[in-house]
């Protein structure tokens, strides 16, 4: 199963007699730990018959002789051990003389496909012979796209574009739309695209041939867009599959060294600027071109050795697993409505939903530590019940009928509940996450890393436990949410300014956010507990608008009534700030850590929850009475009704 590197003839060898079913998937490997296992391992589960080989450049974290042991010498694989890191292009060269497939998959050690993509992926490229290439759907772990996987050139206008944000001053302007086609619609079939990425490329072998390998010229990033752009002057079309997705990780064997890595991003752009425009602009703007490049990679470069110095857990490589694919999708249930249990029933988006529920005629049982002191009747079709869940799970016994749990309770207690909601005879389960398990995935502060841990731990169980018992389960993972004063985000902002009339912010906040208003979320609830295609499956759920923090924090100040007072701070007299904050009342549950993410893109998209159940967020907008009583418990039966 093992071999060194071979030839330096970097042509695949012909097909073989019988091979003309075989697809061939090609791994570069460098560091990639447990991931390149459970990549492999999802590779050779697939519905057709496959070859993986594994090149190896030169890793030194046991990730090779894992994949041994896990594999136990299976003949379908073979690794190659290059003795050194050769780079992405050249490691994929080095080993095509050894592919015999008719179609050739590279695909990186950090992405889990399922066991029908390689067929749907060569039965999409037989049914268009003018297809050179073609890419899939590539999602986050969190399930929202990843940018990139359908694309266009980024010439060295779009370029300009993108880095300069010009796309959203002229946002209905085609001369400044951005490459980047995430957000945007996805096709209703496999549809022609100018680039997609090198995570995962399916070739054809005679299009291999005619284009010639990889530009090894290129050491990491920017040689799938050379090669793109060579399939195209070839003649040859690029397709885009949407309907074919994966999991990709995203960096994880070069996440413990960002400022080399973007060295070699920058270095490669320039080099496919020269390659490929350097005839079609004239001499002086490509050298202001170049210029340019080199002066982002010093900005990029100071910021990430900044972070690094402050907060040095921020750079660390996430560790958590892909999650798993989703199983087959549980029956219809009866078309009478069950009983439903609401656990967190007081936080606000129990004081949205518990209305909704009621409204919709489901019996609603209703569970929290501290029930409001004015609650409906039971003949209005809300029971109220005081259960300590996380101490007292058994009480939930008592709730008799109950087929349905939306659990918006922290997540991390509904594990000791499972047995319980076994014997209650639940079969169908709504639970709320966070995207909080992605984007504080390497905080350095102990509370975030239990907190993590505790979601992707509530997560896991739900995808193992629950088809075990006949569970259907659906996760949503919201963004900020806001909309009646109980988070501790949107209203924290609004509590200081309301106090001190101004808020400082690191730069120029321009990390992106989606805030989601608490009644899209419990609107979200109903549209899922029917709805076939959320079963067994995890949904980001965002607001309708991306805007910048600085935006947010400005329409807080308009929702206030107040004319904005933003004070640009250095970082670390922001961090000093957030810890003098965090000994006030009202305020202990600022860390260090919330700065460093103040200028980072967390926009998760809500496409595929879009997609499955039609959820439709309203745009961000904080009234003015969205908290007339701050602080002050409600009772969440009431809502709504004048």
């Amino acid at each position: 199963m093992a071999s060194r590197a071979g030839p330096e003839d970097s042509e695949p060898r012909p097909a073989p007699a019988g091979a003309g079913r075989l697809v061939s998937v090609i791994v570069v490997n460098f560091n990639g730990g447990e991931l390149l296992a459970h990549c492999v391992r999802s590779v050779l589960a697939s519905s057709v018959p496959v070859e993986v080989i594994v090149s190896d450049n030169g890793s030194s974290d046991g990730s090779i002789g894992l994949l041994r042991r896990v594999l136990a010498n299976d003949p379908r694989v073979r690794i190659v051990e290059n003795g050194a890191n050769l780079g992405f292009a050249r490691a994929n060269n080095a080993v095509l003389p050894m592919a015999g497939g008719d179609y050739l998959l590279f695909l990186n050690p950090d992405c889990i496909i399922r066991p029908d993509a390689v067929e749907r992926m060569r039965a999409v490229m037989e049914a268009r012979p003018d297809a050179g290439m073609a890419g899939c759907l590539i999602c986050n772990p969190d399930g929202s796209e990843q940018p990139g996987c359908r694309r266009y050139v980024p010439t060295p206008w779009r370029a300009f574009v993108r880095v300069f944000r010009l796309s959203r001053i002229f946002r209905n302007h085609p001369r400044f739309s951005s490459f980047i086609l995430t957000g945007q619609p996805l096709p209703d079939g496999p549809a022609p695209v100018e680039a997609i990425s090198g995570a995962f490329m399916f070739v054809r072998r005679s299009a291999l041939l005619k284009v010639g390998p990889m530009d090894d010229g290129y050491f990491l990033h920017c040689e799938d867009l050379d090669w793109c752009m060579r399939f195209r002057r070839a003649g040859l079309t690029i397709l885009f599959v949407p309907d074919v997705e994966i999991s990709h990780a995203k960096g994880v064997g070069s996440a413990g060294r960002p400022i080399r890595v973007e060295w070699h991003k920058h270095r490669g752009m320039i080099r496919f600027y020269r390659k490929f425009f350097r005839h079609r602009y004239p001499t002086a703007l490509m050298f202001m071109v170049i210029v340019a490049v080199w002066v982002r990679f010093a900005y990029i470069a100071a910021c990430l050795a900044v972070r690094k110095l402050f907060f040095p857990g921020t750079g660390q490589a996430a560790t958590a697993p892909l999650p798993a694919l989703p199983v087959a999708a549980a029956d219809r249930p009866p078309a009478s409505l069950p009983g439903v249990v609401v656990t967190g029933a007081t936080s606000q988006i129990g004081h949205f939903l518990i209305p909704r529920l009621r409204d919709a005629g489901y019996r609603v049982h209703a569970v929290s530590r501290r029930p409001p002191a004015a609650v409906c009747a039971a003949g209005d079709g809300v029971a109220w019940h005081q259960i300590d869940i996380a101490h007292d799970a058994k009480s939930m016994e008592q709730l008799v009928g109950a087929q349905v749990l939306i659990h918006l309770a922290p997540l991390g207690t509904l594990p000791p509940m499972m047995d319980t909601l076994v014997r209650m005879g639940v079969r169908r389960i709504v639970a709320f996450g966070s995207t909080s398990r992605y984007s504080k995935l390497a905080s350095a502060d102990p509370k975030e890393q239990t907190f993590v841990r505790e979601l992707i731990h509530g997560e896991e169980l739900l995808a193992t436990k629950c088809p075990e018992n006949g569970i259907a389960w659906t996760v949503f993972r919201p963004t900020l949410i806001y909309g009646c004063g109980m988070d501790k985000n949107v209203t924290t902002i609004a509590n200081f300014i309301r106090r001190f009339h101004f808020f400082p912010i690191v730069g120029e906040g321009t990390g992106l956010r989606r805030p989601v208003h608490a009644d899209d979320l419990a609107a979200a609830c109903l549209a899922a507990l029917d709805c076939p295609a959320t079963r067994n499956r995890a949904y980001n759920l965002s607001g309708g608008e991306t805007l910048t923090y600085r935006q947010m924090v400005e329409a807080i100040f308009a929702g206030l009534g107040k004319k904005p007072r933003i004070i640009r701070i250095p970082l670390a007299a922001y961090a000093l700030l957030v810890k003098a904050a965090s000994v006030l009342p009202g305020y202990r549950h600022l860390n260090p850590e919330m700065v460093a993410r103040i200028n980072l893109d967390l926009d998760f998209d809500h496409l595929a929850a879009t997609r499955d159940f039609g959820f439709a967020p309203r745009k961000f907008e904080f009234p003015r009475s969205v908290d007339p009583h701050p602080g002050k418990r409600r009772d969440p039966a009431t809502a709504g009704s004048s």
